[in-house]
């Protein structure tokens, strides 16, 4: 699965260091693709990396190389955008579910070879598995998140949460049979 892209013109690093504009290149689609994670619509989501890559850009100069700059970058990133999604929340008093995939957030997408009814099909499934998620308490929503959709290891989303990784491992095994009961309740059968 691709990362998602955030539009060409949402670049908040146009002038910036070198430094920040290779950062955003390298992490904007991922940070952008955490964000419809997090439950933000696709605006939402790119206003919401817009204010991450402002805060990268103020706070470049704590980053004390303690832990990947990946690692710092993704906690950054992770905080700025549950803020962003709170405010959010409160302005529209509605959200959208979070999104599991690019496609996701493009409903005229048909993926190569694949017949209307077979993305149909799997436009249900994901539909399904969006809400199972959204049902899981945040703590078990964000470790599935940074460990199985953002494809991290355990070690950095300790890093990211300022969790022992002991606690992500249990976190992740709790969340997976939650999400599993979830499924079952929404009629898919593991």
């Amino acid at each position: 699965m691709s990362s998602p892209q955030p539009p060409p013109h949402s670049s908040p690093t146009q002038g910036a260091p070198p430094q920040l504009e290779q950062l955003f290149h390298s992490y904007g689609a991922k940070i952008y693709g955490l964000a419809l994670r997090c439950g933000l619509a696709p605006k939402d989501a790119e206003d919401g990396v817009q204010e991450v890559f402002l805060k990268v850009q103020r706070r470049l100069g704590t980053f004390r190389g303690e832990a990947a700059l990946s690692t710092w970058l993704y906690q950054v990133a992770l905080n700025t955008l549950r803020d962003h999604r709170r405010r959010v929340v409160r302005q529209t008093r509605a959200t959208e579910m979070s999104t599991l995939s690019p496609q996701a957030a493009d409903p005229h997408f048909v993926a190569p070879g694949q017949s209307p009814v077979e993305q149909a099909s799997v436009e249900e499934r994901r539909q399904i598995v969006r809400l199972a998620l959204d049902r899981l308490p945040h703590k078990f929503r964000e470790v599935l998140i940074l460990r199985e959709l953002q494809g991290l290891s355990y070690r950095d989303v300790a890093r990211i949460l300022q969790i022992r990784q002991g606690t992500v491992e249990s976190r992740i095994y709790r969340a997976r049979e939650r999400m599993a009961k979830e499924l079952k309740k929404l009629g898919v059968e593991g």
